[in-house]
């Protein structure tokens, strides 16, 4: 049983009470990383250089000369420096964010040798290589003040950080993903970040951040193996012939277990072991050795890619069916409940034969187990569909008059609680439209109409130390581009599937990225109904209003006509 499995993994890590701190402090993106080898060898992954200043640059021309030297990190922005004051060059925080815009941005003079930039935004990278995501056209003011310097002129004062355009960003930028743990320590749950393109220091600033801890809507749903404070000891993360020597404080490292070595080791190999020419890792403390378990970090049994089974449940004559392949399976000895009109079935992907239903009128959940009668667990206007997670509980959302409310009901009958309302302050004023967790237990992706306007959220699951749900945290706004986002479903750890129903006309279905990259899935669906997709699983399937069961092959969509099952779902 699913509770049994959770209950002997949450005793075998129970040492494991390391907790990861905020986001705050700034990565050593402008002091020196000290004198080990490179990090990662090899020639940069772009080839953009920046320009120097030239004699008789007028104030435009020297800030926007500055803003494209932004491009070129060598040598501390050496170039981008030569565009200002030495005083100034050398106050200068380059690391402290990245703004990447659009279009040409537009200087004016404002007075008192002081100008200001306009420029269409489309995000900012933190210190922390933290990607948020603008609004489609957005624009931003900056501010810069110059002055003549032996008759040329200098800035003396510039926005902390450096800006790029966005067709340069894909080119000098490329994500990388940090892992933390769900509190069980069940799952490792993806932080995508952005660092510079394979230059010297990318694993120092990736071990870095990795230490600071969570990105912020992350941070009250997951732990790290790395206790509040733990710091590199010396200042740079080299890679000696494929091994990359992590060198921490040994304060921190003083009396860990052997399960809380593991557990460092294995969120380090996590963060490093994708970075070219990075084949092991290896944790000193004081540039001294330290002593780790002689057993694989495979013995934590950390899931780091969970994938849901290809089996969905579906609706077929008012009852639930099974739909593997192109084959309709029946379910044995469950009730007739033609009667409730069933719609939006789940099922969740760890637990014995248990579905969640809802009711014709969407007012009423269900509970659904064979050679039982349905259980009504939770009434509520517009229900959303189910979603259920692998740690016993039954997600929905419910929109009353007073705004939207977000509740669980356990499906794990040996759970105290039968059924709860989560908290989700933000929420207040909000319609919610759709709303999945993901396989980790520790994300929901939650797609709202906010006065007409749909929007997607990626917010974190706040647990308390039984597992219970308690909240959903402050979330982040998720940018689409091709489709509006009416119903959302996990495609991947760090990829969703976003669409929106119609009965008439033909409209997108949208692949979003956590790194900021989407897709369209192929051409526009005639009166899509659902999309079912299901996480690490290559197919997603679609049902339109005159062909319930399409298949996306490639760039194009195949009809199944042997299947008539509707309102299908993968487990999730």
């Amino acid at each position: 049983m699913l509770r049994h499995r959770l209950t002997a993994l949450i005793a075998a890590l129970s040492a494991v009470v390391l907790f990861a701190a905020g986001c705050t402090p700034m990565l050593p993106t402008d002091g020196p990383v000290g004198t080990s080898e490179p990090d990662v060898g090899g020639d940069p992954a772009y080839n953009i250089q920046a320009r120097s200043p030239v004699e008789g640059m007028s104030p435009d021309d020297i800030v926007l000369g500055f803003i494209n030297a932004g491009v070129e990190p060598s040598s501390q922005y050496e170039v981008a420096r030569e565009y200002m004051t030495e005083e100034a060059g050398a106050e200068w925080i380059s690391g402290a964010r990245t703004l990447v815009y659009a279009g040409d941005p537009n200087v004016l003079a404002m007075g008192d040798d002081t100008y200001s930039v306009q420029m269409e935004v489309e995000s900012a990278i933190d210190e922390s290589g933290i990607m948020t995501q603008f609004p489609e056209g957005q624009t931003q003011t900056e501010e810069f003040r110059l002055e003549e310097v032996d008759g040329e002129w200098r800035i003396t004062e510039a926005p902390e950080g450096t800006m790029v355009t966005s067709g340069s960003f894909a080119t000098v930028y490329e994500a990388h993903t940090l892992s933390f743990y769900d509190p069980q320590r069940l799952y490792a749950v993806p932080d995508i970040r952005w660092f510079r393109s394979n230059r010297d220091g990318i694993t120092t600033e990736i071990v870095s951040a990795l230490l600071d801890g969570p990105a912020a809507y992350l941070e009250p749903a997951v732990s790290s193996a790395f206790s509040n404070g733990t710091a590199l000891q010396r200042p740079s993360v080299p890679v000696e012939e494929g091994v990359a020597v992590v060198d921490l404080d040994p304060e921190h490292l003083r009396g860990a277990s052997n399960q809380e070595r593991l557990l460092m080791q294995h969120q380090l190999e996590l963060a490093l072991l994708d970075l070219p020419g990075v084949r092991a890792v290896e944790i000193t403390a004081g540039q001294a050795e330290y002593e780790m378990p002689d057993q694989s970090t495979d013995a934590l049994g950390i899931e780091d890619r969970p994938s849901v089974g290809n089996t969905q449940v579906g609706v077929l004559d008012d009852t639930l069916v099974r739909v593997q392949d192109l084959q309709t399976l029946s379910i044995g000895s469950l009730p007739d409940i033609s009667d409730l009109e069933p719609q939006k079935p789940a099922l969740p992907a760890e637990a014995e034969e248990i579905f969640a239903f809802l009711d014709g009128e969407g007012e009423e959940l269900y509970h659904l187990r064979p050679n039982r009668s349905p259980d009504p667990v939770l009434s509520g206007e517009e229900l959303t569909r189910p979603s259920m997670d692998n740690f016993g509980w039954t997600w929905s959302a419910s929109n009353e008059d007073d705004g939207a409310h977000v509740h669980v009901a356990a499906y794990d009958e040996t759970l105290a609680q039968a059924a709860l309302e989560v908290s989700a302050d933000w929420l207040v004023d909000l319609e919610v439209k759709s709303l999945r967790i993901a396989q980790d237990g520790a994300r929901a992706a939650v797609v709202v109409d906010d006065g007409g306007e749909s929007r997607l959220y990626l917010a974190g699951v706040v647990r308390d130390s039984s597992g219970t749900p308690r909240g959903l945290g402050e979330p982040i706004a998720l940018q689409t581009t091709t489709a509006e986002p009416g119903d959302v479903r996990w495609l991947e750890q760090d990829a969703l599937v976003i669409w929106s129903t119609s009965d008439d006309s033909a409209v997108e279905v949208e692949r979003v990225n956590l790194n900021g990259s989407n897709q369209s899935l192929g051409s526009p669906l005639l009166g899509l109904q659902n999309v079912s997709a299901g996480e690490g699983l290559r197919t997603v399937f679609a049902e339109r209003v005159d062909a319930p069961y399409n298949s996306r092959s490639g760039d194009s969509w195949d009809i199944n006509e042997e299947v008539e099952v509707r309102d299908y779902a993968f487990p999730g």
